[in-house]
Protein backbone atom coordinates (compact mmCIF):
# COMPACT_ATOMS: atom_id res chain seq x y z
CA UNK A 1 0.00 0.00 0.00
CA UNK A 2 1.47 3.43 -0.85
CA UNK A 3 1.78 5.52 2.21
CA UNK A 4 -0.82 8.43 1.64
CA UNK A 5 2.61 10.86 1.87
CA UNK A 6 3.98 9.39 -1.00
CA UNK A 7 0.69 10.87 -3.18
CA UNK A 8 0.49 14.03 -5.09
CA UNK A 9 -2.48 15.53 -5.16
CA UNK A 10 -3.99 17.54 -7.98
CA UNK A 11 -7.47 19.73 -8.35
CA UNK A 12 -7.92 18.15 -11.49
CA UNK A 13 -6.95 14.72 -12.84
CA UNK A 14 -7.40 14.83 -17.06
CA UNK A 15 -6.93 10.92 -18.30
CA UNK A 16 -6.40 11.26 -22.10
CA UNK A 17 -4.34 13.61 -24.64
CA UNK A 18 -6.51 13.47 -27.08
CA UNK A 19 -8.04 17.01 -29.10
CA UNK A 20 -10.72 17.47 -25.68
CA UNK A 21 -7.97 16.41 -23.31
CA UNK A 22 -5.35 18.68 -24.49
CA UNK A 23 -7.64 21.77 -24.70
CA UNK A 24 -9.22 21.14 -21.26
CA UNK A 25 -6.10 20.40 -19.20
CA UNK A 26 -4.44 23.49 -20.84
CA UNK A 27 -7.70 25.83 -20.95
CA UNK A 28 -8.20 24.17 -17.15
CA UNK A 29 -4.51 25.85 -16.28
CA UNK A 30 -4.49 28.66 -17.31
CA UNK A 31 -7.42 30.18 -15.94
CA UNK A 32 -7.06 33.13 -13.99
CA UNK A 33 -7.24 30.40 -10.38
CA UNK A 34 -4.15 28.39 -11.74
CA UNK A 35 -5.94 24.90 -10.03
CA UNK A 36 -3.03 22.05 -10.39
CA UNK A 37 -3.69 20.38 -13.64
CA UNK A 38 -2.71 16.57 -14.34
CA UNK A 39 -2.79 15.16 -17.84
CA UNK A 40 -2.11 11.61 -17.63
CA UNK A 41 -1.04 9.64 -21.20
CA UNK A 42 -0.70 5.91 -22.08
CA UNK A 43 1.31 6.37 -24.79
CA UNK A 44 4.41 8.27 -25.25
CA UNK A 45 5.59 11.96 -25.32
CA UNK A 46 7.96 11.53 -28.41
CA UNK A 47 6.67 13.21 -31.80
CA UNK A 48 8.82 12.66 -35.11
CA UNK A 49 8.36 16.03 -37.19
CA UNK A 50 8.35 13.99 -40.07
CA UNK A 51 4.96 12.44 -38.79
CA UNK A 52 3.58 15.79 -38.71
CA UNK A 53 3.81 16.42 -42.76
CA UNK A 54 0.40 16.89 -44.58
CA UNK A 55 1.52 15.50 -47.60
CA UNK A 56 1.99 12.26 -45.38
CA UNK A 57 -1.07 12.48 -43.76
CA UNK A 58 -2.56 8.72 -45.35
CA UNK A 59 0.60 6.89 -44.49
CA UNK A 60 0.83 7.54 -40.46
CA UNK A 61 -0.61 4.34 -39.45
CA UNK A 62 2.14 2.29 -41.57
CA UNK A 63 5.07 4.82 -40.85
CA UNK A 64 4.19 5.11 -37.03
CA UNK A 65 2.54 1.95 -35.21
CA UNK A 66 3.82 3.23 -31.97
CA UNK A 67 1.66 5.98 -32.43
CA UNK A 68 -1.36 3.55 -32.56
CA UNK A 69 -3.51 1.35 -30.42
CA UNK A 70 -4.06 -1.02 -33.26
CA UNK A 71 -7.56 -1.96 -32.30
CA UNK A 72 -9.69 -4.36 -33.79
CA UNK A 73 -13.02 -4.64 -34.61
CA UNK A 74 -14.88 -7.81 -33.45
CA UNK A 75 -16.35 -9.95 -37.21
CA UNK A 76 -19.06 -7.83 -38.30
CA UNK A 77 -21.87 -9.86 -39.36
CA UNK A 78 -23.18 -7.70 -41.99
CA UNK A 79 -19.77 -7.52 -43.62
CA UNK A 80 -19.00 -11.74 -44.22
CA UNK A 81 -17.66 -11.40 -40.93
CA UNK A 82 -14.81 -9.30 -41.67
CA UNK A 83 -12.76 -7.68 -38.93
CA UNK A 84 -12.00 -4.07 -39.56
CA UNK A 85 -9.19 -1.84 -38.24
CA UNK A 86 -10.40 0.63 -35.24
CA UNK A 87 -7.28 2.70 -35.04
CA UNK A 88 -7.02 5.13 -32.00
CA UNK A 89 -3.94 7.47 -31.40
CA UNK A 90 -1.41 6.90 -28.93
CA UNK A 91 0.51 9.42 -27.42
CA UNK A 92 0.47 12.90 -26.71
CA UNK A 93 -2.27 14.23 -29.25
CA UNK A 94 -4.27 11.87 -29.47
CA UNK A 95 -6.16 10.54 -32.88
CA UNK A 96 -5.00 13.94 -33.86
CA UNK A 97 -1.67 12.71 -34.38
CA UNK A 98 -2.98 9.94 -36.91
CA UNK A 99 -5.86 10.84 -37.93
CA UNK A 100 -6.22 12.66 -42.03
CA UNK A 101 -6.23 16.05 -40.37
CA UNK A 102 -9.48 16.92 -41.77
CA UNK A 103 -11.11 20.06 -40.34
CA UNK A 104 -14.57 20.01 -40.79
CA UNK A 105 -17.21 21.33 -37.45
CA UNK A 106 -20.70 19.91 -38.79
CA UNK A 107 -24.01 21.55 -39.65
CA UNK A 108 -26.03 24.08 -37.89
CA UNK A 109 -28.98 21.43 -38.02
CA UNK A 110 -27.32 19.04 -35.54
CA UNK A 111 -26.39 21.34 -32.42
CA UNK A 112 -29.54 22.51 -32.94
CA UNK A 113 -30.81 19.32 -32.56
CA UNK A 114 -28.62 18.43 -30.12
CA UNK A 115 -29.43 21.27 -27.81
CA UNK A 116 -33.00 20.12 -28.48
CA UNK A 117 -32.97 16.67 -27.44
CA UNK A 118 -30.69 17.08 -24.39
CA UNK A 119 -33.27 20.49 -23.22
CA UNK A 120 -30.16 22.61 -23.14
CA UNK A 121 -29.42 25.70 -24.97
CA UNK A 122 -25.40 25.78 -23.96
CA UNK A 123 -24.90 23.58 -27.04
CA UNK A 124 -27.09 24.91 -29.77
CA UNK A 125 -25.35 26.38 -32.78
CA UNK A 126 -25.68 30.12 -31.67
CA UNK A 127 -23.24 29.07 -28.74
CA UNK A 128 -21.21 26.33 -30.68
CA UNK A 129 -20.03 28.90 -33.31
CA UNK A 130 -18.96 31.47 -30.62
CA UNK A 131 -16.65 28.52 -29.09
CA UNK A 132 -15.38 27.75 -32.43
CA UNK A 133 -14.37 30.50 -32.84
CA UNK A 134 -12.06 30.52 -29.88
CA UNK A 135 -10.92 27.09 -30.81
CA UNK A 136 -9.72 28.17 -34.24
CA UNK A 137 -7.30 30.21 -36.02
CA UNK A 138 -8.30 29.86 -39.65
CA UNK A 139 -6.55 30.59 -42.81
CA UNK A 140 -9.42 32.53 -45.11
CA UNK A 141 -6.68 33.96 -47.06
CA UNK A 142 -7.27 31.63 -50.25
CA UNK A 143 -5.17 31.87 -53.63
CA UNK A 144 -7.76 34.43 -56.07
CA UNK A 145 -7.37 31.30 -58.61
CA UNK A 146 -9.00 29.01 -56.13
CA UNK A 147 -11.57 31.00 -54.91
CA UNK A 148 -14.24 29.41 -56.94
CA UNK A 149 -13.91 26.31 -55.24
CA UNK A 150 -13.22 27.83 -52.05
CA UNK A 151 -13.86 31.00 -50.33
CA UNK A 152 -14.78 30.86 -46.56
CA UNK A 153 -15.36 34.23 -44.60
CA UNK A 154 -13.05 35.82 -42.10
CA UNK A 155 -16.58 37.07 -40.35
CA UNK A 156 -17.79 33.12 -39.97
CA UNK A 157 -14.52 32.01 -38.43
CA UNK A 158 -11.86 32.50 -35.36
CA UNK A 159 -8.55 33.90 -35.38
CA UNK A 160 -7.39 32.91 -31.47
CA UNK A 161 -4.75 30.93 -30.35
CA UNK A 162 -5.94 27.93 -31.33
CA UNK A 163 -5.92 25.27 -33.66
CA UNK A 164 -4.55 26.59 -37.17
CA UNK A 165 -6.60 25.97 -40.14
CA UNK A 166 -5.29 26.01 -43.67
CA UNK A 167 -5.98 25.38 -47.17
CA UNK A 168 -2.10 25.47 -49.17
CA UNK A 169 -1.21 28.14 -51.38
CA UNK A 170 -0.76 26.03 -54.50
CA UNK A 171 -3.13 23.27 -54.80
CA UNK A 172 -1.86 19.79 -56.40
CA UNK A 173 -2.66 19.69 -59.88
CA UNK A 174 -5.90 18.05 -60.51
CA UNK A 175 -7.69 18.62 -57.47
CA UNK A 176 -11.00 20.39 -59.02
CA UNK A 177 -11.69 18.19 -61.72
CA UNK A 178 -15.03 17.13 -59.42
CA UNK A 179 -16.53 19.86 -59.28
CA UNK A 180 -17.98 19.84 -62.73
CA UNK A 181 -18.54 16.41 -62.77
CA UNK A 182 -20.57 16.88 -60.01
CA UNK A 183 -22.52 20.65 -60.92
CA UNK A 184 -23.79 18.18 -64.25
CA UNK A 185 -25.10 15.81 -61.66
CA UNK A 186 -27.09 18.81 -59.77
CA UNK A 187 -24.38 18.81 -56.99
CA UNK A 188 -24.13 22.66 -56.30
CA UNK A 189 -20.05 24.39 -54.90
CA UNK A 190 -19.94 25.47 -51.43
CA UNK A 191 -17.46 27.90 -50.74
CA UNK A 192 -17.20 27.32 -47.14
CA UNK A 193 -18.07 23.80 -45.62
CA UNK A 194 -17.80 25.23 -41.97
CA UNK A 195 -20.12 27.63 -42.35
CA UNK A 196 -22.57 25.72 -40.37
CA UNK A 197 -24.08 24.50 -44.01
CA UNK A 198 -21.56 21.98 -45.32
CA UNK A 199 -24.35 21.00 -48.06
CA UNK A 200 -22.75 20.78 -51.82
CA UNK A 201 -19.23 19.69 -52.93
CA UNK A 202 -16.62 22.06 -50.91
CA UNK A 203 -12.57 22.10 -50.02
CA UNK A 204 -12.32 20.59 -46.81
CA UNK A 205 -9.20 22.60 -44.85
CA UNK A 206 -6.47 21.13 -43.04
CA UNK A 207 -5.76 21.39 -39.38
CA UNK A 208 -2.46 22.67 -39.58
CA UNK A 209 0.25 25.06 -40.81
CA UNK A 210 2.52 25.46 -43.86
CA UNK A 211 2.46 21.80 -44.83
CA UNK A 212 2.77 20.85 -41.30
CA UNK A 213 -0.43 19.24 -39.07
CA UNK A 214 -1.77 20.36 -36.42
CA UNK A 215 -2.52 18.28 -33.37
CA UNK A 216 -3.67 18.62 -29.50
CA UNK A 217 -0.06 18.24 -28.03
CA UNK A 218 1.53 20.57 -30.49
CA UNK A 219 -1.00 23.40 -29.91
CA UNK A 220 -2.14 23.28 -26.32
CA UNK A 221 0.73 21.65 -25.04
CA UNK A 222 3.63 23.85 -25.69
CA UNK A 223 4.97 26.01 -23.35
CA UNK A 224 2.47 24.81 -21.00
CA UNK A 225 2.11 26.59 -17.36
CA UNK A 226 4.19 25.48 -14.08
CA UNK A 227 0.77 24.49 -12.83
CA UNK A 228 0.37 21.21 -15.32
CA UNK A 229 1.61 18.66 -15.05
CA UNK A 230 1.85 16.36 -17.95
CA UNK A 231 3.01 12.64 -17.84
CA UNK A 232 3.34 10.78 -20.83
CA UNK A 233 3.94 6.38 -20.77
CA UNK A 234 1.21 6.06 -17.58
CA UNK A 235 -1.71 4.00 -18.51
CA UNK A 236 -4.51 4.68 -16.27
CA UNK A 237 -5.83 1.29 -14.95
CA UNK A 238 -8.84 2.63 -12.72
CA UNK A 239 -10.68 4.80 -10.99
CA UNK A 240 -10.37 5.06 -7.39
CA UNK A 241 -13.67 5.84 -5.35
CA UNK A 242 -15.03 6.18 -2.08
CA UNK A 243 -18.49 5.56 -1.96
CA UNK A 244 -19.82 6.84 -4.90
CA UNK A 245 -17.13 9.40 -5.44
CA UNK A 246 -14.34 9.75 -7.37
CA UNK A 247 -11.02 10.82 -5.69
CA UNK A 248 -8.56 9.82 -8.22
CA UNK A 249 -6.78 7.26 -10.94
CA UNK A 250 -4.44 4.68 -10.40
CA UNK A 251 -1.82 4.03 -13.33
CA UNK A 252 0.65 1.46 -13.51
CA UNK A 253 0.47 0.59 -9.84
CA UNK A 254 1.05 4.28 -8.54
CA UNK A 255 -2.00 6.19 -7.11
CA UNK A 256 -2.98 9.75 -7.95
CA UNK A 257 -5.44 11.95 -6.46
CA UNK A 258 -7.84 15.04 -7.20
CA UNK A 259 -8.56 17.45 -4.67
CA UNK A 260 -11.76 18.38 -7.11
CA UNK A 261 -12.94 16.56 -10.02
CA UNK A 262 -11.27 13.25 -12.31
CA UNK A 263 -11.84 13.70 -16.24
CA UNK A 264 -12.23 11.18 -18.37
CA UNK A 265 -11.22 11.97 -21.95
CA UNK A 266 -9.53 8.59 -22.73
CA UNK A 267 -11.76 8.69 -25.88
CA UNK A 268 -15.29 6.18 -26.99
CA UNK A 269 -13.72 3.16 -26.79
CA UNK A 270 -11.28 3.36 -23.66
CA UNK A 271 -13.04 5.77 -21.58
CA UNK A 272 -16.48 3.18 -21.34
CA UNK A 273 -13.82 0.11 -20.89
CA UNK A 274 -12.31 2.75 -17.60
CA UNK A 275 -15.76 2.88 -16.46
CA UNK A 276 -16.52 -0.61 -16.30
CA UNK A 277 -13.35 -1.53 -14.90
CA UNK A 278 -14.00 0.89 -12.13
CA UNK A 279 -17.42 -0.60 -11.44
CA UNK A 280 -19.69 1.97 -13.51
CA UNK A 281 -21.62 0.38 -16.54
CA UNK A 282 -24.14 -2.24 -17.15
CA UNK A 283 -25.16 -4.84 -14.58
CA UNK A 284 -25.29 -7.93 -17.41
CA UNK A 285 -21.54 -7.17 -18.16
CA UNK A 286 -20.05 -6.08 -14.80
CA UNK A 287 -21.28 -9.53 -13.34
CA UNK A 288 -19.98 -11.61 -16.56
CA UNK A 289 -16.71 -10.26 -15.29
CA UNK A 290 -17.39 -10.83 -11.74
CA UNK A 291 -16.49 -6.81 -11.35
CA UNK A 292 -17.98 -5.49 -7.95
CA UNK A 293 -21.06 -2.81 -9.14
CA UNK A 294 -20.18 0.53 -8.23
CA UNK A 295 -23.06 2.31 -10.45
CA UNK A 296 -25.50 0.14 -12.47
CA UNK A 297 -25.53 2.75 -15.37
CA UNK A 298 -26.65 0.76 -18.98
CA UNK A 299 -25.70 3.18 -21.40
CA UNK A 300 -21.46 3.10 -20.74
CA UNK A 301 -20.01 1.41 -23.61
CA UNK A 302 -23.86 1.03 -25.03
CA UNK A 303 -25.05 3.01 -28.66
CA UNK A 304 -21.98 3.10 -30.46
CA UNK A 305 -22.24 5.00 -33.53
CA UNK A 306 -19.38 5.41 -36.40
CA UNK A 307 -19.90 6.58 -39.94
CA UNK A 308 -19.03 3.48 -42.47
CA UNK A 309 -16.96 4.21 -45.38
CA UNK A 310 -17.03 2.30 -48.91
CA UNK A 311 -14.33 3.80 -51.66
CA UNK A 312 -14.82 3.65 -55.39
CA UNK A 313 -11.19 3.48 -57.15
CA UNK A 314 -10.48 4.06 -60.97
CA UNK A 315 -7.77 4.07 -62.52
CA UNK A 316 -6.58 7.48 -64.97
CA UNK A 317 -5.26 7.61 -67.92
CA UNK A 318 -1.46 7.60 -68.38
CA UNK A 319 -1.58 11.12 -69.82
CA UNK A 320 -3.11 12.47 -67.10
CA UNK A 321 -0.79 14.51 -64.48
CA UNK A 322 -0.05 12.51 -61.83
CA UNK A 323 0.78 14.73 -58.48
CA UNK A 324 1.70 11.63 -56.98
CA UNK A 325 4.14 10.12 -58.96
CA UNK A 326 7.14 11.41 -57.21
CA UNK A 327 6.24 9.86 -54.18
CA UNK A 328 7.74 6.45 -55.96
CA UNK A 329 11.07 7.65 -56.90
CA UNK A 330 13.67 7.90 -54.33
CA UNK A 331 15.67 10.30 -55.34
CA UNK A 332 12.68 12.70 -56.55
CA UNK A 333 11.15 12.32 -53.50
CA UNK A 334 14.22 13.39 -51.68
CA UNK A 335 14.94 16.00 -53.42
CA UNK A 336 11.25 17.46 -52.81
CA UNK A 337 12.18 16.27 -48.71
CA UNK A 338 14.83 18.66 -49.01
CA UNK A 339 13.39 21.41 -50.96
CA UNK A 340 10.13 21.37 -48.58
CA UNK A 341 12.54 21.26 -44.89
CA UNK A 342 14.51 23.84 -46.71
CA UNK A 343 11.48 26.41 -47.54
CA UNK A 344 8.62 24.83 -47.38
CA UNK A 345 7.80 24.87 -51.07
CA UNK A 346 7.81 21.86 -53.74
CA UNK A 347 5.32 18.90 -53.82
CA UNK A 348 5.07 17.87 -50.66
CA UNK A 349 3.43 21.79 -49.62
CA UNK A 350 0.77 20.88 -52.21
CA UNK A 351 0.51 16.84 -51.60
CA UNK A 352 -2.68 15.99 -49.66
CA UNK A 353 -2.82 19.70 -48.46
CA UNK A 354 -6.79 19.75 -48.92
CA UNK A 355 -9.65 17.71 -50.19
CA UNK A 356 -12.93 18.22 -52.35
CA UNK A 357 -15.27 17.19 -49.82
CA UNK A 358 -19.10 17.03 -50.73
CA UNK A 359 -22.03 16.61 -47.83
CA UNK A 360 -25.23 15.69 -49.66
CA UNK A 361 -28.89 15.41 -48.19
CA UNK A 362 -31.00 12.61 -49.09
CA UNK A 363 -32.29 11.63 -52.88
CA UNK A 364 -35.86 11.49 -53.49
CA UNK A 365 -35.44 8.09 -53.92
CA UNK A 366 -34.08 7.78 -50.34
CA UNK A 367 -36.76 9.81 -48.87
CA UNK A 368 -39.32 7.84 -50.27
CA UNK A 369 -37.76 4.44 -49.53
CA UNK A 370 -39.12 2.45 -46.47
CA UNK A 371 -36.15 2.34 -44.65
CA UNK A 372 -36.19 6.42 -44.64
CA UNK A 373 -39.96 6.22 -43.99
CA UNK A 374 -39.30 3.62 -41.00
CA UNK A 375 -36.79 6.08 -39.07
CA UNK A 376 -37.68 7.10 -34.93
CA UNK A 377 -39.32 10.59 -35.04
CA UNK A 378 -36.14 12.31 -33.24
CA UNK A 379 -34.05 11.27 -36.54
CA UNK A 380 -36.42 12.23 -38.85
CA UNK A 381 -36.86 15.50 -37.26
CA UNK A 382 -33.18 16.13 -37.29
CA UNK A 383 -32.68 14.95 -40.69
CA UNK A 384 -35.69 17.73 -41.71
CA UNK A 385 -33.08 20.34 -41.03
CA UNK A 386 -31.56 21.53 -44.31
CA UNK A 387 -28.15 21.37 -43.11
CA UNK A 388 -28.02 18.03 -42.08
CA UNK A 389 -26.26 15.01 -45.05
CA UNK A 390 -27.25 11.34 -45.40
CA UNK A 391 -23.96 11.01 -46.50
CA UNK A 392 -20.32 12.61 -48.16
CA UNK A 393 -18.21 11.90 -51.48
CA UNK A 394 -14.71 12.76 -50.21
CA UNK A 395 -12.53 12.61 -53.18
CA UNK A 396 -8.42 12.80 -54.76
CA UNK A 397 -7.38 10.58 -51.52
CA UNK A 398 -5.02 7.62 -52.22
CA UNK A 399 -7.11 4.39 -53.47
CA UNK A 400 -6.62 2.59 -50.03
CA UNK A 401 -7.04 -0.87 -51.39
CA UNK A 402 -4.77 -3.33 -51.19
CA UNK A 403 -5.06 -3.95 -55.45
CA UNK A 404 -3.70 -0.38 -56.22
CA UNK A 405 -0.26 -0.27 -58.01
CA UNK A 406 2.01 2.69 -56.42
CA UNK A 407 3.13 4.30 -59.80
CA UNK A 408 -0.54 4.00 -61.89
CA UNK A 409 -2.86 7.04 -60.99
CA UNK A 410 -6.37 6.94 -59.57
CA UNK A 411 -9.18 8.50 -58.71
CA UNK A 412 -10.48 7.66 -55.56
CA UNK A 413 -14.34 8.68 -54.12
CA UNK A 414 -14.80 7.87 -50.94
CA UNK A 415 -19.33 7.33 -49.67
CA UNK A 416 -19.11 8.44 -46.08
CA UNK A 417 -22.43 7.26 -44.10
CA UNK A 418 -23.29 10.02 -41.85
CA UNK A 419 -26.58 9.22 -39.61
CA UNK A 420 -25.89 6.22 -39.13
CA UNK A 421 -28.73 3.64 -37.51
CA UNK A 422 -26.49 0.80 -36.38
CA UNK A 423 -26.13 0.63 -32.97
CA UNK A 424 -23.02 -0.92 -32.03
CA UNK A 425 -20.63 -1.64 -28.33
CA UNK A 426 -17.53 -1.47 -26.31
CA UNK A 427 -17.42 -4.58 -24.06
CA UNK A 428 -14.71 -5.62 -22.10
CA UNK A 429 -12.51 -8.57 -23.08
CA UNK A 430 -11.23 -9.26 -19.60
CA UNK A 431 -10.46 -7.52 -16.40
CA UNK A 432 -7.31 -6.81 -17.01
CA UNK A 433 -6.95 -3.53 -17.90
CA UNK A 434 -4.03 -3.96 -20.90
CA UNK A 435 -5.65 -6.10 -23.10
CA UNK A 436 -8.06 -4.21 -25.97
CA UNK A 437 -11.76 -3.68 -25.44
CA UNK A 438 -14.12 -5.48 -27.48
CA UNK A 439 -15.23 -3.35 -30.25
CA UNK A 440 -18.56 -3.57 -32.51
CA UNK A 441 -19.47 -0.93 -34.62
CA UNK A 442 -22.24 -3.14 -36.36
CA UNK A 443 -20.83 -1.39 -39.86
CA UNK A 444 -23.87 -1.49 -42.16
CA UNK A 445 -25.59 -3.73 -40.09
CA UNK A 446 -28.99 -1.17 -40.26
CA UNK A 447 -31.71 -1.25 -43.30
CA UNK A 448 -31.49 2.25 -43.39
CA UNK A 449 -27.39 2.41 -43.79
CA UNK A 450 -27.95 0.06 -46.07
CA UNK A 451 -30.15 1.90 -48.14
CA UNK A 452 -27.96 4.92 -47.86
CA UNK A 453 -25.07 2.82 -48.94
CA UNK A 454 -27.47 1.82 -52.25
CA UNK A 455 -28.63 5.81 -52.89
CA UNK A 456 -25.28 7.68 -52.56
CA UNK A 457 -22.99 4.99 -54.82
CA UNK A 458 -25.94 5.21 -57.83
CA UNK A 459 -24.87 8.94 -57.40
CA UNK A 460 -21.42 7.98 -57.22
CA UNK A 461 -21.39 6.19 -60.33
CA UNK A 462 -23.43 9.16 -62.19
CA UNK A 463 -20.77 11.32 -61.22
CA UNK A 464 -18.03 8.98 -62.55
CA UNK A 465 -20.03 8.69 -65.45
CA UNK A 466 -20.23 12.23 -66.56
CA UNK A 467 -18.44 13.25 -69.68
CA UNK A 468 -16.14 15.86 -68.47
CA UNK A 469 -14.25 12.70 -66.72
CA UNK A 470 -14.83 9.89 -69.31
CA UNK A 471 -11.64 11.30 -71.44
CA UNK A 472 -9.32 10.35 -68.37
CA UNK A 473 -10.48 7.08 -67.33
CA UNK A 474 -8.55 4.13 -68.07
CA UNK A 475 -10.46 1.58 -66.09
CA UNK A 476 -12.79 0.58 -62.78
CA UNK A 477 -10.52 -0.45 -60.08
CA UNK A 478 -13.08 -0.82 -57.10
CA UNK A 479 -16.59 -0.29 -57.75
CA UNK A 480 -20.03 -2.32 -57.71
CA UNK A 481 -20.89 -4.30 -60.58
CA UNK A 482 -23.89 -3.04 -61.64
CA UNK A 483 -26.22 0.17 -59.98
CA UNK A 484 -28.40 -2.82 -58.95
CA UNK A 485 -29.29 -3.20 -54.69
CA UNK A 486 -27.77 -6.57 -54.95
CA UNK A 487 -23.96 -5.13 -56.62
CA UNK A 488 -24.31 -2.52 -54.31
CA UNK A 489 -24.62 -4.10 -51.47
CA UNK A 490 -22.14 -7.36 -52.25
CA UNK A 491 -19.29 -4.71 -53.18
CA UNK A 492 -20.17 -3.18 -49.33
CA UNK A 493 -20.04 -5.88 -47.86
CA UNK A 494 -16.90 -6.72 -49.30
CA UNK A 495 -15.12 -3.08 -49.04
CA UNK A 496 -16.93 -1.22 -46.38
CA UNK A 497 -14.79 -0.54 -43.18
CA UNK A 498 -15.32 2.06 -40.30
CA UNK A 499 -14.45 5.53 -40.86
CA UNK A 500 -12.67 5.89 -37.10
CA UNK A 501 -15.75 8.05 -35.95
CA UNK A 502 -16.77 5.86 -32.52
CA UNK A 503 -18.79 8.04 -30.27
CA UNK A 504 -22.03 7.39 -27.89
CA UNK A 505 -20.92 5.52 -25.97
CA UNK A 506 -21.27 7.50 -22.68
CA UNK A 507 -23.91 9.48 -24.30
CA UNK A 508 -25.37 12.69 -23.19
CA UNK A 509 -29.22 12.94 -22.01
CA UNK A 510 -31.94 14.13 -20.17
CA UNK A 511 -32.50 12.91 -16.09
CA UNK A 512 -35.63 10.58 -17.75
CA UNK A 513 -33.17 9.01 -20.18
CA UNK A 514 -32.18 5.42 -19.12
CA UNK A 515 -29.18 5.22 -21.36
CA UNK A 516 -27.58 8.50 -20.63
CA UNK A 517 -24.32 8.20 -18.74
CA UNK A 518 -23.36 12.42 -18.82
CA UNK A 519 -25.98 15.38 -18.01
CA UNK A 520 -25.42 18.31 -19.86
CA UNK A 521 -22.60 19.25 -17.28
CA UNK A 522 -20.76 16.25 -18.30
CA UNK A 523 -21.27 14.69 -15.31
CA UNK A 524 -21.53 10.95 -14.71
CA UNK A 525 -24.83 9.87 -13.48
CA UNK A 526 -24.77 8.88 -9.86
CA UNK A 527 -20.94 9.43 -9.38
CA UNK A 528 -19.48 12.82 -7.70
CA UNK A 529 -16.52 14.61 -8.94
CA UNK A 530 -16.49 12.33 -11.88
CA UNK A 531 -16.99 13.66 -15.61
CA UNK A 532 -16.73 12.91 -19.20
CA UNK A 533 -15.34 15.11 -22.19
CA UNK A 534 -14.80 12.85 -25.22
CA UNK A 535 -16.66 11.83 -27.99
CA UNK A 536 -18.18 9.32 -26.43
CA UNK A 537 -20.70 11.72 -24.80
CA UNK A 538 -22.16 13.24 -27.84
CA UNK A 539 -25.87 12.17 -28.13
CA UNK A 540 -25.62 11.59 -31.35
CA UNK A 541 -22.25 11.15 -34.22
CA UNK A 542 -22.37 14.35 -35.52
CA UNK A 543 -22.49 15.11 -39.78
CA UNK A 544 -18.92 15.71 -40.07
CA UNK A 545 -15.08 14.32 -39.72
CA UNK A 546 -15.58 14.67 -35.48
CA UNK A 547 -12.19 16.04 -34.82
CA UNK A 548 -13.35 19.50 -33.98
CA UNK A 549 -16.07 18.43 -32.23
CA UNK A 550 -13.61 16.90 -29.50
CA UNK A 551 -11.67 20.18 -29.59
CA UNK A 552 -15.42 21.69 -28.69
CA UNK A 553 -16.57 18.78 -26.00
CA UNK A 554 -13.07 19.72 -24.49
CA UNK A 555 -13.99 23.51 -24.27
CA UNK A 556 -16.94 22.95 -23.35
CA UNK A 557 -16.03 20.94 -20.38
CA UNK A 558 -13.51 23.92 -19.26
CA UNK A 559 -16.52 26.22 -19.17
CA UNK A 560 -18.78 24.41 -17.62
CA UNK A 561 -15.82 23.50 -14.76
CA UNK A 562 -14.65 27.05 -14.26
CA UNK A 563 -17.93 28.65 -13.89
CA UNK A 564 -18.72 25.94 -10.95
CA UNK A 565 -15.82 26.27 -9.61
CA UNK A 566 -14.93 29.75 -10.19
CA UNK A 567 -11.77 29.75 -11.90
CA UNK A 568 -12.33 32.67 -13.66
CA UNK A 569 -11.86 34.61 -10.20
CA UNK A 570 -9.00 35.54 -8.99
Amino acid sequence: MTPETDITKYDFIVVGSGPAGCILARRLADTPKKPSVLLLEAGTSECDPASLIVADRYDILTKYPEYNWNYRTVPQKALDNRILDCSRGKGLGGSSKINFACYTIGPKGDYDHWAKIVDDDFFNWENTRRRFQGIENYDTNVAPEYQQFANPGLHQHGNADGVYVYFPKTWEPGLTSMFAAAANCGISTNLDINSGDPIGLGMCPTAGKTGYRATGATVFLHNHPSNLTILSDTQVTGLILVGLRAIGVEADDKKYLARKEVILCAGAIDTPKLLMLSGIGPKAELDKHSIPIVKDLPGVGSNLEDHWLVPFVIQLKSSIPNPRLFITDPRAYAEAQARFNTNGTGPLASLHGCMPMGFLRPSAAMVNSEEYKSLQADVKERLKQSTVPTWEITTHTPPLIPDAIPKLHYLTALIIGHVPQSRGSIRLASTNPYDPPLCDPRILDHPFDQRNLIESARIVQEIFSDPSLQDDIEAALAAPKSSSEEDILAYGRQVAVTDWHPSCTARMGTDDDPMAVVDTHFRVKGIEALRVADMSVTPFLPSCHPMAVAYLIGDMCKERLALEYRLNIQ
